[in-house]
């Protein structure tokens, strides 16, 4: 399928302004502290260069479900994760179908699901979108 693509929907796409909190210089601070512990629940691979943000931590499907998800909906379909996030679900679902669109409208998250996807080696089943559903 090739390289994967980050297309840009819209220009001037709502950026969050979220602080960085959570690991801050190798600090686990209390806000992630209850996610951290459980961060191979989230990314089995999480070691091998898992990037997510503070809202990641609280917004990622853990593996185990992100599989069960993909087990029922995948198949030889195209599947679209209309809020991709960090990527746990499109990765899952990549592993099982041939063809994945992930949307989301922060372009920070669409990175760090394309770094994920490529810790996972299925970015080339991926094609990533930044903007908005509706």
């Amino acid at each position: 399928m090739g390289q994967p693509k980050i297309i840009l929907l819209r220009s001037g796409c709502v950026k969050k302004n979220w602080k960085k909190r959570g690991k801050e210089n190798g600090v686990i601070t209390p806000l992630i502290e209850n996610y951290w512990f459980q961060r191979y629940h989230l990314f089995s691979k999480y070691d091998e260069g898992i990037k997510m943000d503070e809202e990641g931590w609280f917004s990622v499907t853990p593996v185990e479900i992100a599989m069960r998800h993909a087990e029922k909906c995948g198949g030889d379909e195209l599947v679209i994760d209309c809020f991709s996030g960090v990527g746990g679900n499109a990765i899952q679902f990549a592993k099982l179908c041939p063809f994945v669109l992930a949307i989301d409208i922060d372009p920070q998250k669409v990175n760090m699901a394309l770094n994920n996807a490529k810790v996972y080696a299925v970015e080339d089943n991926i094609d990533f979108i930044v903007g908005d559903l509706l």
